[in-house]
């Protein structure tokens, strides 16, 4: 398995999110408590990472599977690395608390597409 093989990329963006959903569990209080940001930085770090991972397999990945989603992964991942200063504790929350649950789901059914 290389860093560019999709089957190391699905691990890796599985692996990533559910570290930020472990993360999470610290509770909402602890994630929007602005004396203390470590929690919400690390829920962060690990959805850009699992964001990235998943993007890298590109377009034989998206067309062996309709989800999860290629533009709202696309849109997510470039929010979380390109845009910082727009990045919202709230959308980051919602994020980790409702869709990466469901994002797991998505990649444990993951089809790999077939190596020419």
């Amino acid at each position: 398995m290389t860093a560019d093989d999709p089957a190391h990329q699905l691990s890796l963006a599985t692996e990533h999110l559910q570290q930020a959903i472990e993360y999470a569990r610290r509770g909402k209080k602890v994630f929007f408590d602005p004396e203390d940001p470590d929690t919400s930085r690390l829920v962060e770090s690990e959805l850009r990472k699992a964001f990235e991972a998943m993007n890298r397999p590109g377009q034989p990945l998206y067309r062996a599977n309709p989800a999860p989603p290629e533009l709202e992964i696309g849109r997510v991942r470039r929010l979380l690395t390109h845009d910082y200063g727009d990045v919202i504790l709230e959308g980051i929350w919602r994020t980790v608390t409702d869709d990466a649950p469901t994002l797991l789901r998505q990649l444990s059914r993951v089809r790999l597409p077939k190596r020419d």
